[in-house]
C-alpha cells in the first residue's frame, strides 16, 4: 500500500465542524453565493458537503431509473413557445398589463393570468400570502414561478391569522418553483405538493430558503390511510435549505414515487427540540435518491424512508435526536458520514430485504448510553434479507451493530472500533457470533461465512472529536478498502473527489488525493 497525503478544503471543514452553509453570513444571515457555472448550484444558498458537484447518475445495485426524475432547468427561465412572462413588483397594480414597464401587484393575480407555458417573475421585495384569502395555488400546468434574483423575493404571512397556511400548494403538472424565501408559517407548511385525484407529475423545487415553519416541504394527505395511487410522481428538490422548521421534508401517507432529493441542507432547531419529527421522512413511495445532502438537528431521525429502492448518496447526518439514517424496505447507503446521533441506532435497516452500505462511516452513536450502532431486522428477525457492508467504518459506538440471524450477512474489507461495550459486531445465528475486543476475534466472522478483512484497527481521522473525519497521513483506513465491485461503486468520494483506481480504495466516505 502507498500512503497518499490530504487536500485540505476549507469550506468542507466549515461543514464538519457544523456550519452547513457556507453562504451563510453572521449570526445565520443568508446571502446567496453566486456559481457562474450554469446548471450547478447556480446561484444556489448552498451545494451540500460535495460541493459545487452534480451528477446526472451514479452505479446502483437497485435499478435506479435515472431518465425518471424531472430535469433540473437552468436559469433564466423563459417562456415556451407562445408563452409569455409576467412581471410582479413592489408598486405594481394588479389592474396593470403584468410587462416590465407595467408591473403586477401580487403573485395571486399572476397565477390567475398564467397559462401554460408562462413564467412569473417576481421582483425583489415581501410579498404577503392570505391577500385572497388562501395559500398560492398554482393549478394551472406548466407554468414557472421565478424570484428575479435567488433569496431576493420573501413569502411571509399577510399577518398572525394566516401563519397557518401553506405559502404555496404546488397542485399541477410540468411546474417549477425557483429562487424563493418563504418564512413564518409556524404553524403551516412552506410549500405543499402533491395531488390526490391523479398523480402530480414533473415538480422542480429549486433554490429555496424555507425557515420559521411547521412542515418546510410536504405531500398532501389522502383521506385513507392507505392509498395506492401516488401524490406525486416526479419531483426534484435541488439546492433547498431548510431551517427552524418541525420537520424538513415530508411525504406522509403518500405514495410519493420518483423523486430526487439533491443539495439538500437541513439544520432543525436541535436534538430534543421542536415536535420530535424527522428531518426528512417518507412514509411510502419508490424509486428515490438522495444526493449531496446535510442533515442535522432533528429531534427525531435524520433520513427515514419507508420506501422501496432508495439511493442514499454523499450525505452527513449529525447530531439527531434518534436514528441518523432508516431504512424500512431495502436500499442502498454510499458515501455517507453519520455521528452523534441519538437514541436506537445510528443506521437502522428494517425488515427482510437486500441492503448494501458502502464506503461510509457511523461513530459516535449514543454516547455514554447503552445502544447498538446499527440494527438490521431487530423488529423482524424471522424474516430473511442481504446485507453488505463494504468498505465502511464504525467508530467509537456505544455497542455493536446487530444483524438478524435470518440475514445473509457479507463484511467485507470494513473497520469496527471501540465500542463502549467491547462488541462489535452481533450476527445472531445459531449460535450466536459475537464480535469484539471483548469478544470473539474478526476472524470469527470469516469461519462463519459472514465476509473477511473485518479488523478491529484504529482507522486513523484526522480529528474526529471535531468532525474532521477525513483519513490521517498514513491511516489504517488508506487503501484497506476492495474495488471489487466498481461497477457498483461510484467512482467518487463525498467531496466529489475521485476514488482511487487500481484494486485498493480507502475505508469510509473520504478519499485521499495523491499530491495534496
Amino acid at each position: 500500500m502507498h500512503t497518499r497525503s490530504l487536500t485540505v478544503i476549507g469550506v468542507v471543514l466549515a461543514l464538519l465542524a457544523g456550519s452547513s452553509s457556507a453562504a451563510q453570513g453572521p449570526e445565520g444571515a443568508w446571502t446567496p453565493q453566486v456559481v457562474d457555472e450554469p446548471g450547478i448550484c447556480d446561484g444556489g444558498v448552498i451545494c451540500g458537503p460535495s460541493g459545487a458537484m452534480t451528477t446526472p447518475d451514479f452505479p446502483t445495485a437497485i435499478g435506479i431509473d435515472w431518465t425518471v426524475f424531472p430535469a433540473n432547468p437552468l436559469r433564466p427561465h423563459s417562456p415556451a413557445s407562445g408563452g409569455r412572462m409576467w412581471i410582479v413588483a413592489p408598486g405594481g397594480s394588479d389592474e396593470a398589463s403584468g410587462e416590465a414597464d407595467s408591473p403586477l401587484a401580487t403573485i395571486d393575480r399572476a397565477l390567475e393570468l398564467a397559462r401554460t407555458g408562462d413564467v412569473i417573475q417576481v421582483a425583489d421585495g415581501e410579498y404577503p400570502v392570505g391577500l385572497w384569502d388562501d395559500s398560492l395555488i398554482m393549478a394551472t400546468p406548466g407554468v414557472t414561478l421565478m424570484a428575479e434574483h435567488i433569496g431576493g423575493a420573501t413569502l411571509v404571512p399577510l399577518n398572525a391569522e394566516w401563519d397557518w397556511l401553506p405559502a404555496i400548494k404546488a397542485e399541477a403538472d410540468d411546474l417549477v418553483i425557483d429562487g424563493f424565501v418563504i418564512r413564518g408559517f409556524v404553524d403551516g407548511v412552506g410549500l405543499l405538493f402533491g395531488r390526490l385525484d391523479s398523480p402530480q407529475r414533473r415538480l422542480v423545487l429549486r433554490h429555496l430558503r424555507i425557515d420559521g415553519v411547521g412542515d418546510a416541504l410536504r405531500s398532501t394527505i389522502p383521506d385513507q390511510p392507505v392509498n395506492p395511487q401516488p401524490v406525486i410522481d416526479g419531483l426534484l428538490v435541488y439546492d433547498v435549505a431548510i431551517r427552524d422548521a418541525a420537520i424538513g421534508f415530508n411525504c406522509g401517507e403518500g405514495p410519493c414515487h420518483n423523486m430526487r432529493l439533491e443539495a439538500l441542507d437541513v439544520a432543525l432547531p436541535g436534538a430534543g427540540e421542536g415536535s420530535g419529527a424527522d428531518a426528512v421522512a417518507v412514509e411510502n413511495g419508490d424509486h428515490i435518491v438522495v444526493f449531496n445532502a446535510h442533515i442535522t438537528g432533528a429531534a427525531a431521525d435524520g433520513l427515514d424512508f419507508k420506501a422501496t429502492r432508495v439511493a442514499i448518496a454523499n450525505v452527513i447526518v449529525h447530531d439527531v435526536a434518534r436514528n441518523g439514517i432508516k431504512l424500512w424496505r431495502g436500499g442502498e447507503v454510499i458515501n455517507a458520514l453519520v455521528y452523534r446521533t441519538g437514541a436506537d441506532a445510528a443506521l437502522v435497516l428494517e425488515t427482510g430485504n437486500s441492503y448494501r452500505v458502502v464506503n461510509s462511516a457511523f461513530a459516535y452513536h449514543a454516547e455514554g448510553e447503552s445502544a447498538y450502532a446499527g440494527t438490521v431486522a431487530y423488529d423482524s428477525p424471522d424474516e430473511p434479507g442481504n446485507l453488505t457492508v463494504l468498505n465502511t467504518i464504525f467508530y467509537r459506538n456505544s455497542g455493536a451493530l446487530w444483524v438478524s440471524g435470518a440475514f445473509a450477512l457479507d463484511v467485507r474489507a470494513s473497520i469496527f472500533f471501540g465500542s463502549a461495550n467491547g462488541q462489535e459486531l452481533i450476527w445472531a445465528t445459531e449460535p450466536e457470533l459475537a464480535l469484539g475486543e471483548d469478544e470473539q476475534p474478526p476472524e470469527a466472522l470469516d469461519a462463519a461465512g459472514g465476509g473477511h478483512g473485518l479488523s478491529f484497527t484504529d482507522p486513523g481521522f484526522i480529528d474526529p472529536e471535531q468532525g474532521d473525519f477525513r483519513p490521517a497521513a498514513g491511516a489504517a483506513l488508506i487503501d484497506r478498502g476492495e474495488s471489487a465491485e466498481s461497477d457498483l461503486l461510484p467512482p467518487f468520494d463525498l467531496l466529489g473527489q475521485p476514488r482511487i483506481g487500481g484494486m485498493w480504495v480507502d475505508l469510509g466516505p473520504y478519499e485521499a488525493q495523491p499530491g495534496g
